[in-house]
């Protein structure tokens, strides 16, 4: 069974916040859908070199190297859940 949640991306260089809704049977798969969809919307030029190791430990903690950072997540299918845009 799915559920819905509600993702929040934020870009503080770009100034830019992107949200989605997804439909996903758990937290992590919601989490994986979403970098997807702010990947495709909001894509990087190519990269010359491979990331450095303090870029994939950004990555780890939850900020892309493209400076996308997960904001908030939460659950939209629940009574009390804050409503879609």
């Amino acid at each position: 069974m799915n559920m819905k949640w509600l993702v929040e991306f934020a870009h503080s260089r770009r100034g830019m916040v992107a949200r989605y809704a997804i439909d996903a049977p758990s937290l992590a798969a919601a989490v994986t859908s979403a970098w997807a969809a702010v990947h495709a919307e909001h894509s990087s030029p190519p990269r010359r070199r491979p990331f450095s190791l303090f870029q994939r430990a950004q990555r780890t903690g939850g900020q892309d190297a493209s400076g996308w950072v997960l904001d908030r997540i939460a659950r939209t299918d629940r009574p009390g859940s804050p409503p879609e845009a």
